[in-house]
């Protein structure tokens, strides 16, 4: 079967993975590659095999036009596919509108998945907080005050240190190390505040009970020792998932899981080094869509972790695309559609 180009308009079979005359992807192939509904029917079923609450709950209004503030949704009008997000002050932010329905239900289809796993989290911070409610002793009124000053003391100095290093960082590499690195510097300054605080108080801390298990070895040696042990560990995994945008003439490339990626306009497609262009490859800091190259970024571009081919091959359920058990809901647990950004366009 014959099918027509998105891009170009050329005439392509069907089983064409990229378009012999533009290079483009063909959508076609990719869609039938997964197991993801397609259609806004195979998205409802998909939501009541979840055994998710009412649209009016969720606030996800599969196959409405609802008009209320605060929804997300999806409908047909006429040939067209909407998809939409209904702010709280009741403006509409449209996702898409266009033919391709297989697209425009994922985006729905993306988007209700992120809110499940955020309202799960939610509810397991939740039962955290009243275990510990309901398990707690009554503090003294001296340790409220102490632990009261003392947290607000880490809050300045962990402040005033992770601020001088995103500033220093930014000036010479980027905002994401510069977060990062300041995350890291949290450590430190925990140990230290707490060695100053509880030594002024007489007190002996946490730390302090950790060198007696170190049978007489130094803290501070084992300190260190521990926290370059995290740092060799978790910097190349921060790197390695880490997902840096270049832009050469008009086209965008994404650097990821030590692969290199090029954005059609709808997704990424997997790509061999060798057809990057050399000067991404040998100036890389020229070309990075960081806001110190004066790039403001383009809300039309798809983040790579939203994208279909991260779900696919990097999610939480790669895989066996076609199990969605983690995403089955709990009778007894709540829905909470206030912790949702109304403000945003999606």
């Amino acid at each position: 079967m014959e099918i027509k180009c998105e891009y170009c308009g050329s005439i392509i079979k069907e089983t064409d993975e990229k378009c012999p005359y533009c290079g483009a992807t063909n959508q076609a192939v990719k869609r039938t590659a997964d197991h993801t509904p397609k259609t806004i029917e195979e998205l409802q079923q998909w939501y009541q095999a979840r055994n998710l609450p009412p649209y009016e709950v969720t606030r996800f209004f599969i196959g409405i036009n609802y008009t209320q503030p605060k929804a997300f949704g999806i409908y047909r009008e006429g040939q067209n596919v909407i998809v939409y997000k209904n702010k709280a002050n009741g403006e509409r932010a449209i996702r898409y509108q266009g033919t391709d329905e297989a697209y425009a239900v994922n985006e729905l289809y993306l988007k209700l998945k992120e809110e499940i796993l955020n309202q799960k989290e939610h509810n397991r911070a939740g039962n955290v907080r009243s275990s510990y409610g309901n398990n707690r002793k009554p503090m003294s009124t001296g340790k409220v005050i102490g632990r009261t000053f003392a947290g607000i003391g880490a809050f300045f100095l962990f402040f005033f240190g992770s601020f001088v290093l995103f500033v220093l960082d930014t000036l010479y590499r980027g905002i994401g190390t510069a977060l990062f690195i300041a995350l890291i510097a949290a450590a430190p300054v925990a140990v230290i505040l707490d060695l100053i605080v509880c030594g002024l108080r007489g007190k002996s801390t946490v730390f302090e009970k950790i060198y007696q298990g170190f049978a007489g070895k130094k803290f501070l040696t084992c300190a260190v020792c521990f926290l370059m042990c995290f740092l060799i560990i978790l910097i190349p995994i921060h790197n390695y998932k880490k997902a840096s945008y270049y832009q050469y003439q008009n086209t965008v490339y994404v650097h990821s899981h030590n692969n290199w990626f090029e954005y059609d306009g709808y997704d990424y497609d997997k790509i061999d080094s060798d057809e990057v262009p050399d000067d991404i490859l040998n100036n890389r800091s020229d070309y990075e869509m960081t806001y110190q190259n004066g790039y403001d970024w383009d809300n039309s571009i798809t983040n790579f972790e939203d994208s279909r081919y991260y779900e696919e091959h990097y999610g939480s359920d790669s895989s066996d695309s076609s199990s969605d058990s983690g995403y089955d809901w709990d009778s007894n647990d709540s829905w909470d559609s206030n912790s949702s950004d109304w403000d945003s366009d999606w």
